[in-house]
C-alpha cells in the first residue's frame, strides 16, 4: 500500500496538460484520444501504475457517460461509479474519507459546472470543487479555495473555447492550461501545508 503523502506527488504541469487535452478530446468527440488522455490524467492525478490507471479511468469514464446526456442524465449511476473508483483508491492508499459523501460532492461539481457553463459568476462552482477536495483529502475547505478558484477559471476558459467554435490554436487553450497548472500547484501546496500541520500536532 502506498503512503498518503504519495497521493500529492502529482506534477501540476503534466496534470494540467492532460486535463486540458481531456476537455478538448471530449468536446470534439475524439473518443480514442479521450481514452488515452483520461488514462494519463488518472495515472498522474493519483500516482497509479498503468494497469491501475486503466481501471480507474474506466470507472471515471462510466460515471461521465452516465452524467453526460442532457437533460436525461443519470446522476445516481454516475455517483455509483465514482464510489467504486474511490473504494478502489482506498485499496491503494491509507485513506479515511467518507466514500458516499466524496462521490456525491465529486459528481455535484460536474452538475454545477454544466449549469453554470461559460458563466463568469461561478462562485458556486468554486465552492463545489473545494468541498470535493476537502472531503477526499481531509483538508479544511478554506485552505483549498484558491486551488478550486483557479481550476474553475480553467474550466471557464474551456467553456469559452467551446462557445467560440473550438479553434485549434486558440489562446483560450493556453490560458486554460495555465490556470489548471496554477490550480494544481496551489492544491499540492495546500496538501503539503496540511501535512506539516498534522506532523506538528
Amino acid at each position: 500500500m502506498k503512503t498518503k503523502r504519495e497521493l500529492a506527488n502529482f506534477d501540476p504541469q503534466r496534470l494540467a496538460f492532460y486535463e486540458k487535452e481531456n476537455y478538448v478530446a471530449y468536446y470534439r468527440k475524439r473518443w480514442l484520444r479521450l481514452l488515452v488522455v483520461s488514462i494519463s490524467m488518472v495515472k498522474e492525478a493519483y500516482q497509479l501504475s498503468l494497469p491501475q490507471a486503466i481501471y480507474g479511468a474506466y470507472l471515471v469514464a462510466r460515471a461521465e457517460i452516465a452524467a453526460a446526456p442532457f437533460p436525461d442524465n443519470d446522476i445516481p449511476t454516475a455517483e455509483a461509479y465514482i464510489r467504486r473508483f474511490y473504494l478502489f483508491l482506498k485499496g491503494i492508499y491509507p485513506l479515511h474519507f467518507d466514500v458516499e459523501e466524496a462521490a456525491r460532492q465529486e459528481v455535484n461539481w460536474w452538475v454545477v459546472h454544466r449549469r453554470l457553463f461559460a458563466q463568469e459568476q461561478n462562485q458556486e462552482l468554486v465552492e463545489a470543487v473545494a468541498r470535493s477536495y476537502a472531503v477526499f483529502f481531509g483538508t479544511p475547505v478554506d485552505r483549498l479555495m484558491e486551488a478550486a478558484a483557479e481550476r474553475a477559471r480553467g474550466m471557464l476558459y474551456s467553456d469559452q473555447w467551446v462557445r467560440g467554435g473550438m479553434e485549434g490554436h486558440s489562446p483560450l487553450l493556453v490560458r486554460e492550461e495555465e490556470a489548471l497548472r496554477s490550480a494544481y500547484r496551489l492544491l499540492r501546496s495546500a496538501l503539503a501545508e496540511e501535512e506539516v500541520v498534522h506532523g506538528r500536532a
